[in-house]
Order: C-alpha cells, then structure tokens, then sequence
C-alpha cells in the first residue's frame, strides 16, 4: 500500500512540474504583456514600475535617475507625436532557475514610428523573478552583450536569444 501510495505520490510530482514551468511562463508573459502597455503608453511610472533595476542600482544608477530618464525620454517622444505600430510578443522561452533566481527570455518585435521615420527591433526582454515565477521585472536585451547578461543572470553560460538592433528606414 505505501508502495502504491509513492507511486502516485511521485506521478503527480511529475505531472504538476510541466503545469508549474507553465504556469511560471504565463505569469512572466502576463507581466511582459503590462510592460508592453506601459511602454506603448510611454508611461513611465508604469514602465519602470516593470523594470528590474537591481543591476542598474549595483552601477550606481538610482530608481530616481532611472524614473528622471525614462520620464524625460517619453515626454519627448510624446512632444514628437512617435507612436509604437506595432509591439509584439514572441512565445517566452522555457523559465529556468539559476543561483535561486527564475528567469525566462521572451523575444519581441516593435515598430516605432514618428518624425517621417519607423525604427524597427526585433529583440528581448530578460525577465527576472524574485517570488518563484509569481511576478516578474524585465530588462529590455537591446544591445547587451554575453558579458552583462551574465551580470543580469549570475552564471548564465547559454546562447543568446536571436536578436537585430535597431533598423531606421
């Protein structure tokens, strides 16, 4: 009977495993979907509410500057009538945990148009979680090297997500 009991113990482990790097993924999608909002809205508040800053805060960038910047940044881009035509989410890559911490890539793809001009990018953000997979701060992957996402993902040996600065046309 204890055998029996194991058996079913360690089938639903396995079973509730998949479901849990799942859910995991649609928590970080989630998140990654309100940073979008918040971005496409150039709220800065919300944007950097979203953001994980602790790497910025370990090179001595304050949430102060970061919300002076980013506000500035937005409100010009306001002024200047730009407009994102489109933001879009690729399927996130599959969560995992290193040193503690959960993170997950999701890739993306945005078209920023304004002035007579589009700028397209096709990249990622690096979502990081601090309460097992519940909610989730991003850092956007444009132009980041090997090096300092290693410094975002402590340890982090794996391939880069596939990603394309920046076109202006």
């Amino acid at each position: 009977m204890l055998r029996c009991i194991e058996t079913v113990l360690a089938l639903a482990l396995l079973v509730s495993m998949p479901c849990r790097a799942a859910d995991i993924a649609a928590n970080a999608s989630r998140d990654a979907a309100r940073l979008v909002d918040c971005m496409k809205a150039f709220d800065a508040p919300c944007a950097n509410s979203m953001t994980y800053t602790k790497i910025l805060e370990e090179h001595g960038i304050s949430r102060s500057q970061l919300d002076q910047q980013v506000g500035a940044m937005y409100a010009n881009l306001k002024t200047s009538h730009v407009t994102y035509s489109r933001f879009d989410l690729g399927a996130p890559w599959p969560p995992f945990v290193t040193l503690g911490g959960h993170y997950i890539f999701i890739p993306y793809n945005a078209v920023l148009v304004g002035m007579g001009r589009k700028a397209a990018a096709k990249s990622f953000f690096i979502g990081v979680s601090e309460d097992d997979g519940i909610s989730w701060k991003f850092v956007d992957g444009q132009r980041l090297t090997k090096d300092m996402i290693g410094q975002i993902i402590p340890g982090y040996v794996g391939k880069l997500p596939e990603q394309q600065l920046s076109q202006i046309e």
